[in-house]
Order: C-alpha cells, then structure tokens, then sequence
C-alpha cells in the first residue's frame, strides 16, 4: 500500500485505511502530461502505472533478444500466472475457469459466438446497451436461429430505484429466454445495476426450469471491474466479462473471461487456443472432458509482453487496496456529481446514489451539444469523452490519479459556459 500523508483533504466518510492513502504517491505511478487533466482515460483506455510500464519493457526486452526460446519457455507458464492473479483479484478458488481475451468486445465477441441456441430460444438485454455487447447478441442469434429483444430498463433515469431495475429484468424474461445480458455500469449514463440481486433472482427462477431451459446470465463488467469489490461469487452471473485496460489499469489490448464450471460446459471454443491441449490434438490424445476457461482462450500470438504484464496491474491495484480504490473513486465522483448538480445550466445524466452509479458521469450543458462541450473542455486542456451512442452525453471518469483540485478546475469551466 502506498502510505503516507494524503494531499486531498478526505471527507468525513472516507475509512481511516483510505485517509492513509497517500494519492499523490499513487499518483505518480502515471506518465500522464501534465499539460491536461486527464478526467476520462479511466473509463477509456488507460495509462500504465509504473510497475506495469516497467514488466511490459522488461518482458519485450527478454522477447527481442531470443524470442523463440522466450515464448516458449514462457507463453503457458506466465499466462496461467495472470490467470492465478485474475482469479485471486476475483476470488475465485480455479484459475482456469478465466479465460484470457483482448479486450471486452472480444470476450462479448467469444461467448455469444460460443453459444448453442435453438430457434424456440431467445436473449434479452436492455435496449440502451453498450453496441459491442448487442451486436453480439445480434450476430449470435443470426447463427443460431435463436430470436433476441430488447428491454426498457426504466422510464425515468432520475427516479429509478435498484427495485425498478431488479422488476424490469425478471419481467422481461420469459419461458423462452435462454441468456440474459446485462452491462454493470452503462457507459452512456453511468447507471450501475444491481447485478448481484438480479443474479440471486435469475438463480431463484432457475430452480424451476429444467437443464437445457435455465437462463445464462452473462455480465459486461467492464466499468464496475477495478472499481467495485464483489468477488464473482458475490455477482452471481454465469459469465463475467471484461477489458482490463481501463479501471484496473492493465496493459494495452488485455481482458479476461470469468465463468462458472457449469456454464463453460455451455460454451463451444470460436478460435482454437494454443494452451496444453494444442499439444494433446497434436498428439491425438483424447481432448479434456470438461471446458474451461483456459481452453476457451484463443490461441496464436498476442502482445506477449503486454498479456504477462497483466499479473504486475493486478498486484498493482492489490497494493493500494480494492476498498482504498472504491472508496476513492465514488469519492471524487461523488464530489463533482454533487456540484454538476448544483449549477442550473447542467443536467446531470447519473444518478448520484452509489448504489446505482460508480466511475462515470454523463452530463450536458445548455446551448452546447455534447460534440462542442467536449471540445471547449478540451480547449481548456480538459480532457473527457462523447458516449458512442445515438444519445450522447459528454463524460467525466475521474480515477485514483485525480484529484479534487482537477476537478474544481473542470467545475470552474462548465460554470462559465453558462449562456
């Protein structure tokens, strides 16, 4: 844990462990140009902190000079070691049930792809859902044959409650939906829903349906992953997916699949891997019984480098603490949320309850679209991002190299943009 005095004034609610936190030492992990302030590549795409930019030189160092004997030496061996971390990270007790993928929209890509499905069967989702995740429903139920629709997750963002969310999913199932799919936090509006009670619900239904009928619940994770605590278990989805080049500030081009044994056995491999049963084909042994993540990761060549270096981000983000991290990061958007709120030209698109919110805030400002607010943040040196969807709204993810500081900053300068 990086320890000393904390250079932001914590708020009454933040944990002893959290006052003793020293951010400006953790923030020093980060190459970031001072020039900006970097209020959106947390949710984006991330910058390495020092021990995960330094395992990443250190690996391509050791490639180049013998890059033969190095990735074979080493491919399976440091692969099965960040597996081992992602699986202490999440806690779980099987490292192969992870499978190892390169982003989020690869692993969306790899399960639904996997999927067998009848034409009597169908996957729900809600009808605001990142594009990655519902283009891979689309193209599953092209495949398979299956059919697919589309929910309303609530009716007013501004009233909804973890009860409004939890009635919309179960009562958009059906006797003929096979998988239900869900983003932890929506990265349009920053809304966090209760996967782990809709979870509990979707098991309580499932006891009633027979093997072949029960509902996978498959979870986009990719913007609670880092920031949240729950462990895998405590989500009670079948499959968690995840890029971990984002809040948990891994390498470049990493992610991972965390599935339960019973639904890898659901799930048909959509690239041939190159883990040890590339050599028990090769061999004409018989193939494992069971799937499992580690077989459900594609093989061929990667940014070796940058996938190794994942096992040094998850000891990384140990280091400083997951309850330091959550903590810190509803913290900062728990502060710019309430003064957005506050100003009468603003209108906030997040709700500012931690229950349903964690690293992302979408908001808009009077008189500007969402293309120019960005643009005259970042003729300020801001920088935040437009939401890619048809509905756009200018984001702020403020991270655990922020500061109160920055964000006044960022404040200061949509307070003056009022007309």
């Amino acid at each position: 844990m990086f320890m000393g005095t904390p250079t932001i004034s914590p708020s009454p609610v933040e944990s002893a462990a959290m006052q003793q936190t020293n951010w400006e030492a953790v923030r020093r992990q980060f190459r970031l140009s001072t020039d900006y302030i970097h209020l959106a590549s947390s949710q984006f795409i991330a910058s390495h902190p020092e021990p995960v930019r330094l395992a990443i030189e250190a690996y391509r160092d050791e490639i180049d000079l013998n890059p033969v004997q190095c990735t074979l030496a080493n491919e399976n061996k440091q692969a099965q070691r960040v597996r081992e971390a992602a699986a202490g990270y999440l806690g779980m007790q099987d490292p192969n049930q992870i499978a190892l993928t390169d982003s989020t929209t690869m692993g969306l890509g790899l399960l639904y792809m996997g999927l067998t499905l009848t034409k009597d069967q169908e996957i729900v989702a809600p009808e605001d859902d990142y594009y990655s995740h519902l283009e891979a429903i689309r193209m599953c139920a092209r495949r398979t044959g299956a059919s697919y629709r589309h929910f309303k997750l609530y009716d007013d963002l501004n009233t909804v409650t973890v009860d409004n969310i939890i009635s919309a999913v179960m009562g958009a199932i059906t006797d003929k939906t096979r998988v239900v799919g869900l983003s932890w936090v929506h990265s349009n509006t920053g809304l966090k829903l209760p996967i782990r009670h809709i979870g509990e619900e979707i098991e309580k239904l499932n006891q009633s349906r027979d093997e072949q009928a029960k509902v996978i619940f498959i979870v986009d994770g990719v913007h609670g992953f880092g920031i949240e605590t729950e462990t895998f278990a405590e989500l009670k989805c079948d499959f968690l997916v995840a890029g971990t080049h984002k809040w948990l500030y891994g390498p470049r081009g990493t992610g991972i699949i965390a599935g339960r044994d019973q639904a890898w056995q659901l799930i048909d491999p959509v690239i041939p891997t190159f883990t040890e049963v590339m050599g028990d084909v090769i061999q004409h042994k018989q193939r494992p019984e069971r799937m499992t993540g580690k077989q459900m990761t594609p093989g061929g060549f990667h940014s070796l480098e940058h996938r190794w270096a994942l096992t040094d981000a998850f000891k990384f983000v140990n280091s400083i603490g997951k309850e330091q991290i959550k903590e810190r990061v509803h913290a900062l958007n728990r502060y710019c949320k309430e003064r957005l709120q506050r100003m009468d030209h603003v209108t906030l698109h997040t709700p500012v309850s931690e229950r349903l919110s964690a690293g992302i805030i979408a908001f808009e400002v009077d008189g500007y679209s969402t293309k120019q607010t960005v643009a005259h943040l970042l003729s300020h040196h801001i920088v935040c991002t437009a939401a890619p969807y048809y509905i756009s709204y200018a984001r702020f993810t403020p991270g655990i190299y922020n500061t109160n500081e920055e964000i006044d900053e960022a404040l200061r300068v949509i307070s003056d943009m009022k007309k």
